[in-house]
């Protein structure tokens, strides 16, 4: 028979383990994902790089809609807008513009560039 002690390291070590299986899947997605957003920014299709990272952030965004309209109502979450509609549209226009230029930067840095620019502080 198990003492308390034994199951609470087991349980600690088994969380431990379901974190960092987690955690690798999060990250190999996300790279998954910038290395996709690389090849379709930096192939050519018909003599020209890809005009239109707006139509890229929007295809993103719509998909995580699809996604977290069914999820909310699977977890019964409330769909109503809590915060004024102003103040997410703020975060909405800041967000898509940012996309954007990430998606443009990819035309002239690889992923792994924008990557380690993106990570790195200033230094004083």
């Amino acid at each position: 028979m198990a003492t308390p002690n034994q199951t609470e390291h087991s349980s600690a070590g088994s969380a431990t383990m379901w974190c960092a299986f987690y955690g690798a899947g999060i990250i190999a997605t996300l790279v998954v994902y910038g290395l996709l957003q690389e090849g379709i920014m930096t192939q050519e299709y018909a003599g020209e790089l890809f005009g239109y990272s707006v139509f890229l952030v929007m295809c993103n965004r719509l998909a995580a809609v699809v996604y977290a309209v069914p999820m909310g109502l699977i977890k019964g979450e409330n769909l109503k807008n809590e915060a004024p509609l102003w103040k997410y549209l703020l975060v909405s226009l800041s967000n898509v513009y940012a996309s954007s230029c990430q998606y443009e930067a990819l035309k002239y840095v690889s992923f792994a560039v924008q990557m380690l620019g993106k990570s790195f502080k200033m230094m004083p």
